[in-house]
């Protein structure tokens, strides 16, 4: 039995979860899913999508989330993956460096037929299939990162599809894992040259419609009889290194989704910049003036932990959600880090000064007493000569520094707009762990939201 095979019988001789932490791991994923999907709802892009959807036209079969709209499965993996990831609002993975949920959650509800009788889905098996999906996704992302990231794939897009496959596989008990594998792996595409662009979040939509597709067509017979984890011309060779970084023992040991789990966002930019917005927020508390600043120095630890950032000197909001310049400049000048912070307009001038006067740096070891593997220290210098400095090891919606079901709840109502229907969400998001299939789940609320 070859790797691939292995990992398709671990996935596959995987009961439905019952672990209590670990289902409500997965139903704070969800109800982040909604909350970042729902918000987006006004969005100028998701709606060029959403026309260009509608003039395609096809059969009515999958649900676009939020819109009281149905179209193709594949349509629907497509936008909904779009339209979850298109504000950077929702979860990451240290593991997988991308978001995960956007891609599998996306494609799972784009999965169930709601044009025929309900099939009466199993929720509980529906949370296990996405708790699976996030364990593949950080398996592959452990194995091929740093390299992966750092050449430039966008991990999101490219160990998404892979991923959001195997949860639709398991969801529905697929004979073909194995096959799957292969025909996902060989889609597999992605660059991080298009962040600051609407093609960044089109990743997450292509890699959930890719999982549609993918299960399409090994149903309508084609085949793919080739182990995806060849030595040689494998993914892991092709878009990693080789395959030595992957381990099977340490599968569910414990689940990718407790540890190191997701990271859920407060605001729509790139989680790498959240050290900075909150060093930033906190340094702007000291109440200096910023005409007096002579430089700033924004130190990563460790070296490329800063790879996402690839704007330093951005000319708009939107590529500004992947510059820590632009998003430190907001906070040091008491702008909110609100949605219209980030979109396609010109960025102020007062804003292009004062991001004028930073500098990044790296540190190669770790001196300081906390015991953080990554963190960022901005340290301002003042024409006068004095300096301030703030360290940040875990920003807010880290694993390590978790937000409360509360806050989970308000960003959701944010998204939705309507107390009644966002408690009705919750419930039912919490009630598919005990009982409410699928189906039922999404009879409920495409109507509704």
């Amino acid at each position: 039995m070859n790797l691939a095979q292995q990992l398709a019988q671990i996935i596959e001789q995987t009961p439905v979860i019952r672990d209590r932490i670990v289902i409500r791991r997965a139903i704070a994923g969800v109800t982040d899913y909604f909350a970042s999907s729902l918000q987006a709802h006004n969005d100028a892009d998701a709606q060029k999508l959403l026309a260009w959807l509608t003039d395609e036209g096809g059969h009515q079969r999958a649900w676009l989330v939020g819109r009281k709209q149905l179209a193709t499965a594949r349509q629907a993996a497509l936008f909904n993956g779009f339209q979850a990831h298109c504000l950077d609002y929702d979860d990451v993975h240290a593991d997988v460096r991308g978001h995960p949920s956007a891609v599998i959650l996306s494609a799972l509800f784009a999965s169930v037929r709601l044009d025929k009788p309900p099939t009466n889905i199993d929720g509980r098996r529906f949370l296990t299939a996405y708790v699976i999906g996030i364990e593949v996704m950080a398996l592959l992302g452990k194995s091929v990162n740093p390299y992966h990231y750092e050449k430039g794939w966008h991990a999101t897009a490219t160990l998404g599809g892979i991923a959001a496959t195997v949860a639709i596989c398991y969801l529905y008990q697929e004979p073909f894992l194995t096959e799957a594998f292969a025909l996902a792996a060989t889609q597999a595409a992605g660059m991080r040259l298009l962040m600051g662009t609407p093609i960044k979040f089109l990743h997450a939509g292509l890699a959930a419609q890719q999982a549609l597709q993918t299960v399409e067509w090994l149903r309508a017979g084609l085949t793919a009889d080739q182990n995806f984890l060849d030595e040689n011309l494998g993914f892991l060779a092709i878009y990693g290194q080789n395959n030595d970084q992957l381990t099977l023992q340490q599968w569910a040991k414990p689940w990718k989704i407790v540890e190191p789990g997701l990271w859920f966002k407060t605001y729509s930019y790139c989680s790498a910049a959240a050290y900075i917005a909150d060093a930033g927020q906190l340094l702007y508390q000291q109440q200096f003036k910023p005409d007096n600043i002579a430089n700033i120095t924004l130190c990563f630890a460790p070296p490329k932990s800063d790879a996402a950032l690839i704007y330093q000197s951005p000319t708009t909001g939107e590529q500004g959600r992947f510059s820590a310049e632009y998003i430190l400049a907001l906070t040091l000048l008491g702008y909110p880090l609100d949605f219209e912070r980030f979109s396609p307009e010109p960025i102020a001038d007062n804003i292009v000064s004062l991001m004028q006067k930073m500098q990044r740096h790296y540190q190669t070891a770790n001196t300081c007493h906390k015991p953080s593997n990554r963190y960022v220290v901005v340290e301002i210098e003042f024409l006068c000569g004095n300096k301030l400095s703030q360290r940040i090891d875990f920003p807010k919606g880290s694993p390590q520094n978790p937000y409360t079901n509360e806050q989970m709840r308000l960003k959701l109502l944010q998204a939705v707009g309507d107390e009644q229907k966002t408690d009705n969400l919750l419930d039912d998001i919490e009630q598919l762990a005990n009982g409410l299939s699928l189906d039922q789940f999404l009879q409920r609320h495409w109507l509704t939201l």
